[in-house]
């Protein structure tokens, strides 16, 4: 029986979990999916917490809200509730803290024995996946839709994906049947881990180019080489650091379109998102808009990126939504 302080974090774990198995989401040989979201899901110790699983594998996110042991007690029940849910056998469960600056700590192992290296999993394609060793798995499930998307609508094109990370969206742009997909990113781990991905899935090598390299240092050049892309996918961190300068979605997102237009085509496809909370979709539609103009550009919405379904959040707390982008279709340009 559940002791009664934790009657109410069961219940709610037991909810998120019961309608995921309901929709199919815990199906599959080696499923990735998240399977709780504390924010939207959540009261209490549980508010902070987020669950994602892979294969038979966890990986537990306790924010900086939740201090010292508390995360601790979050990760013990969240062992509890899968020991006594998971059909296939609980291997293993990972748990990360992550402040709210500043760097995470190592994950550490609260139950079993994970991968120690990478190990793959199943979403829209195959996709290698790192508990161990990592500050993030390399496979960031909030943005499945588009990757459903991409596989549904990318045959023949031209792709460039920038700030890949570890490429799942370009694996899901190749498995869409694009005849091209250029992949870059500043990390070469990253890329490296982009390559591994994109040969998992069987896709043609000579389909593809990876490139280490910084975008804004990279986009410039594909424009003086005369390149022009059917897609171009910006999906950038909320900073970071490169050779021409930092970067920041607060500060610089005129500047990244601005670039990124240049070498769209015509009748081009621009995929736009941030996973920043502190700019405000009004903010980042109006330096979309002032970018489109400053080139000459006009564009038809085709859909709306936004956070899906497996990370639900309260109606009243709109800054919890913090993915948000567009898919643009470029309509015309002035000679």
């Amino acid at each position: 029986m559940v002791k009664k302080h934790l009657e109410t974090p069961y219940v709610e774990l037991k909810r998120a979990w019961s309608w995921r198995k309901q929709a199919g989401l815990l199906n599959g040989k080696a499923p990735a999916v998240r399977v709780f979201y504390g924010p939207g899901e959540g009261t209490g110790i549980l508010e902070n917490v987020a669950v994602d699983r892979f294969a038979s594998h966890y990986w537990v996110t306790v924010w900086e809200d939740i201090q010292g042991n508390q995360g601790r007690e979050a990760g013990a029940l969240v062992v509890d509730f899968l020991k006594s849910e998971e059909d296939a056998g609980l291997q293993s469960v990972v748990l990360l803290n992550r402040p709210e600056k500043g760097v995470p700590e190592d994950p550490y192992i609260l139950h079993g024995a994970p991968p120690s290296g990478r190990f793959e999993v199943e979403e829209t394609g195959r996709y290698l996946v790192q508990l161990l060793g990592a500050k993030h798995p390399g496979l960031f499930l909030d943005h499945r839709p588009l990757r459903n998307w991409l596989v549904s609508h990318a045959r023949d094109w031209t792709v460039l994906n920038t700030f890949a990370y570890t490429g799942s969206l370009s694996v899901a742009a190749g498995i869409g049947g694009a005849s091209h997909v250029t992949t870059l990113d500043l990390s070469k781990p990253s890329v490296v881990w982009a390559e591994q991905n994109w040969k998992l899935n069987e896709l043609a090598a000579d389909r593809a180019r990876f490139i280490a390299g910084d975008v804004f240092e990279w986009l410039p050049r594909l424009k003086r080489e005369g390149r022009k892309f059917d897609c171009v996918i910006l999906d950038p961190p909320s900073f970071s650091r490169g050779a021409k300068g930092n970067f920041s979605t607060s500060k610089d997102l005129k500047k990244l379109h601005l670039l990124a237009l240049d070498v769209l085509g015509g009748e081009g496809i621009l995929i736009s998102s941030i996973n920043s909370a502190n700019v405000p979709w009004a903010r980042f539609e109006a330096e979309v808009l002032a970018a489109a103009r400053e080139r000459g550009m006009s564009f038809e919405l085709l859909k709306r990126i936004d956070l899906p379904d497996t990370f639900p959040t309260a109606f009243e707390k709109p800054e919890e939504r913090y993915l948000k982008g567009w898919i643009l279709r470029l309509k015309n340009q002035k000679p």
